[in-house]
């Protein structure tokens, strides 16, 4: 029954939690930097290379939106089964909080503008044990 009693409103908050998706529309050849930061946000490292020209990494996480509709639901399934839906509706929220991550490397010229975009796919492990399990740094070859 404290199980039960613990997990109640679990779905509710976590088809609330989240974060809204960026835009990777704006990563294309020709974008200006100050447009590409306006819209997507600073990247998560910036940096110059030898000849002055800006190299950007964003994070994108993908599939982690918050549902005000989705929270409705688990919430009036939570009333109605008193508290059971939680059963069902919290393996639910997590398959369905399931994230994408990619890491986009940005690569401008002189100009400001963009001149190549990398797209890395990252895997993200499964946790295991309740242990938190961290993404690995992937190296960016700077020689090109």
């Amino acid at each position: 029954m404290m199980v039960i009693l613990f997990c109640t409103s679990c779905s509710v908050g976590m088809a609330l939690s989240g974060t809204k998706a960026t835009d990777t529309s704006v990563f294309y050849n020709g974008a200006e930097r100050s447009f590409v930061q306006a819209k997507a946000g600073l990247p998560e490292v910036s940096i110059q290379d030898k000849d002055g020209n800006w190299i950007g990494t964003y994070l994108i996480v993908k599939g982690n939106e918050p549902s005000a509709g989705r929270a409705i639901g688990h919430g009036v399934m939570d009333v109605l089964t008193f508290g059971l839906w939680e059963v069902l509706g919290t393996p639910i929220e997590m398959v369905a909080g399931m994230e994408d991550k990619s890491r986009f490397i940005v690569y401008y010229n002189e100009d400001q503008k963009i001149v190549n975009v990398e797209r890395i796919y990252i895997e993200t492990p499964a946790v295991i044990g309740g242990d938190d399990v961290k993404d690995q740094p992937y190296p960016i070859d700077h020689s090109k």
